[in-house]
This record gives C-alpha cells, structure tokens and sequence, in this order.
C-alpha cells in the first residue's frame, strides 16, 4: 500500500463513520449494525496504515477512539427514533 491508498482508506473510513454516526442518531437512513461490522473490519487497514505510515497513526488513533470512546454506550442505551426525524429546538 502506498501513501495515496492509505489517505483514501482512512477517507473511506472517515466517511463511513460518519455515516454510521448518523444512523445512529437517526438523522439518516441506513443500517447502523451493518455500518458498524465494516468498521469493525476496515480497522486492521488502519492498523497497517498507522505501522507503515507513523506519520498517519495520529489520525488513526483519532478514527478509532473516536467510535468506541464516543457512542459504545450510547449504542447499548439508544432509544429507537423514526428516520429522518428532526430534532426541534
């Protein structure tokens, strides 16, 4: 893997988190258990990614902690919501 594919792995795995960050809230539509099973399997790549590339690991820590520090009890906790519904406020 050359730098290039490992920017755009940790992109595509950005995105993904994203998306899977907002599905859990119920601001998308979309399968949040699915999403989280492939984050689940792309993070071996950035595990390789922050080894071959050091200068990388500190955006790689960031994506992984990023979802099991911030939504692993918020996962076991949430409350089903409608998809697409709005918070209003």
């Amino acid at each position: 893997m050359n730098e290039a594919e490992a920017d755009k792995c940790i992109a595509e795995y950005r995105a993904l988190l994203k998306a899977w960050t907002m599905s859990m809230t119920g601001m998308n539509a979309g399968d949040p258990d699915a999403m989280h099973h492939k984050l689940d399997e792309r993070q071996y790549v950035l595990a390789e990614i922050a080894t071959a590339f050091p200068d990388k690991a500190y955006s790689v820590d960031l994506l992984v902690h990023a979802r099991t520090r911030t939504w692993a009890g918020y996962e076991a906790e949430r409350v089903p919501r409608s998809r697409g519904e709005k918070q209003k406020g």
